[in-house]
């Protein structure tokens, strides 16, 4: 019986905004990375996928160069001509907010999803309350803010 399974790689344009090298010179200068360090190359690489497909989903400023490109970065203005300018590069706020995103997915399993409101134990109650109605954890949010259309989790964007 032959093994057919290969291991996952992480491709910088194609399924992940940052390549693991890269990636891994950012995580290098991470104080809380232990989770990372740990890893292996290729839970690395399917973090930085996992990562880039959640980042990729934002309502980004602008409009991505090439119309044919699978991923949301890099991104033109708006005002820009189509087809000019032919290159662009990806700013590094989304290289680190990517990086930041993988490490978290890695120590946490998951994004967390809606926040416990309220738990019983016996006769103790606990209430907890959303900082941020948003999946992302702050420290990535803040980076990516200035690049998104709406920079706020709280504001809505209405579309006419």
């Amino acid at each position: 019986m032959s093994d057919n399974t290969t291991p996952f790689a992480v491709q910088a344009g194609i399924n992940s905004y940052i390549g693991l090298a890269d990636a891994n010179t950012i995580a290098a200068g991470r104080l809380f990375a232990t989770g990372w360090n740990a890893s292996t190359d290729e839970t690395r690489a399917k973090a930085l996928a996992t990562a880039t497909a959640s980042l990729d989903q934002m309502r980004w400023a602008g409009r991505p160069v090439a119309p044919t490109q699978p991923l949301a970065w890099p991104r033109v203005p708006e005002r820009c001509p189509p087809g000019y300018p032919l290159s662009a590069p990806t700013p590094p706020e989304i290289l680190t907010a990517c990086v930041e995103l993988a490490i978290h997915l890695i120590a946490n399993g998951q994004q967390s999803s809606a926040p416990v409101q309220m738990r019983t134990i016996g006769d103790t109650s606990v209430m907890y309350f959303a900082t941020i109605a948003d999946e992302l954890p702050k420290h990535v949010r803040r980076l990516i803010e200035p690049h998104l259309r709406v920079a706020s989790a709280h504001v809505a964007e209405v579309m006419l």
